[in-house]
């Protein structure tokens, strides 16, 4: 059934489909209740010599090439370096939108390599937000139904009962007050991102990763968008990992870490409150 539905709508992105999905899957966790469990007693994430190999008509691409890292609890970390270099795909494997070749992935306290695609799905709905560069708004929703969904999709009662609300205080938080019956279409670029951010962040996720947040935004809205984030992050005391072509904004996080041809190249202090 899947196979067909990804079949009908095969040009969007299949990173967003795998986020989608994440959001209709909310009856698997009557089937995998220590998903959930566990989870809520860690949190972080670490890599352990993680390798990620991709086969192409040239042959195979070597994307990882034994990625060893790990990020504490609250903690916020910018992972900066050269296009091609592995940030965004490292991002993957971490949701665990991407499976490694080799290596251990320990997401908020699981071992992603344990999970099938099933679990997976529930796994990140239950602990992670997710900010795209590209926004990812369904467009024929509102702003407030389109933070709403992860709610709207929980197991608990109260949470799905409670989601328009919630939702609507969300979005009074990213400054969208006067925006909440207002489509994708009618917002600015710097207003769909808030959308988004409202949504990663309306189910208080352990773990909040985001992916070039402001590459499609003018310099301003950027920083708007930024300074947002960071304020969620510190209220909220999400562990967040930032990923960004720009070293001044990675050095707003408490530690700065440089990917380049796969590795690990540098590391060193950021100006966060940890840092």
């Amino acid at each position: 059934m899947w196979l067909s539905f990804y079949d009908s709508i095969c040009l969007i992105p299949f990173s967003y489909f795998l986020f989608v999905l994440d959001l209709l899957v909310n009856h698997l966790s009557r089937l995998y209740p220590m998903i959930t469990k566990l989870s809520d007693d860690l949190s972080a994430m670490s890599l352990d010599g993680v390798h990620l190999t991709l086969t192409s008509e040239a042959g195979d691409v070597n994307i990882l090439r034994g990625v060893d890292l790990s990020v504490t609890t609250g903690e916020a970390v910018g992972i900066v370096g050269p296009s091609g270099g592995g940030k965004s795909t490292m991002m993957m494997v971490i949701a665990g939108l991407e499976r490694a070749s080799f290596g251990t992935i320990k997401t908020a306290g699981i071992d992603l390599a344990h999970l099938t695609e099933d679990e997976l799905a529930l796994f990140r709905r239950d602990n992670i937000g997710i900010v795209f560069q590209d926004f990812h708004l369904f467009p024929t929703m509102t702003a407030l139904e389109n933070v709403a969904i992860p709610l709207e999709l929980a197991e608990n009662p109260n949470t799905r009962n409670n989601a328009f609300d919630r939702a609507k205080e969300q979005l009074f938080s990213v400054g969208l007050g006067d925006r909440l019956l207002h489509y994708p279409s009618q917002l600015s670029g710097g207003e769909q991102q808030r959308v988004a951010v409202a949504r990663a962040f309306v189910s208080s996720p352990k773990i909040l990763l985001a992916d070039e947040p402001t590459g499609n935004l003018d310099g301003e809205t950027g920083k708007i968008i930024v300074d947002l984030l960071f304020d969620l992050h510190e209220r909220v005391g999400t562990t967040m990992l930032l990923i960004s072509h720009d070293q001044t904004l990675a050095t707003r996080c408490d530690r700065v870490v440089t990917l380049a041809d796969g590795r690990i190249v540098d590391e060193h202090l950021g100006e966060g409150p940890g840092g």
